[in-house]
């Protein structure tokens, strides 16, 4: 059991590292802490460290970072860069209303302001 200080208890820490036997990475899923493949641990200034057997990216071995790296590969690709215009009505309103600065002006003072403009 992992104390507040992140170290093992003597009685789970005791197996040596020839012991510890790899459990089957998840299928992409988020690691816990609790995972019997992972050492935990605080350094001096308290970051801390996650160590996992060869091979592994920190929480995830190469599978399973393989599964996240194409899976957010996949949703970056299906992002969508163009603006698409729903309602055609609501846009041409928007166009022809008067704006100070790219803000609409209020209705009475727009009617005043076009006034002023005739009258010019």
């Amino acid at each position: 059991m992992a104390t507040s200080n992140g170290k093992r208890d003597n009685k789970e820490g005791e197996r040596g590292e020839e012991e510890r036997e790899e459990v089957p990475s998840g299928l992409g899923r988020p690691r816990t802490m609790s995972d019997p493949n992972l050492v935990v641990r605080l350094d001096d200034i308290g970051l801390l460290h996650v160590n996992g057997p060869e091979g592994w990216v920190g929480a995830y071995s190469p599978d399973s970072r393989q599964i996240r790296i194409n899976k957010f590969l996949e949703k970056r690709n299906h992002r969508v860069w163009v603006k698409k215009v729903k309602y055609d009505v609501r846009k041409n309103f928007a166009d022809s209303r008067l704006r100070v600065k790219g803000r609409f002006v209020k209705k009475e003072d727009e009617m005043l302001m076009r006034e002023l403009m005739s009258l010019i």
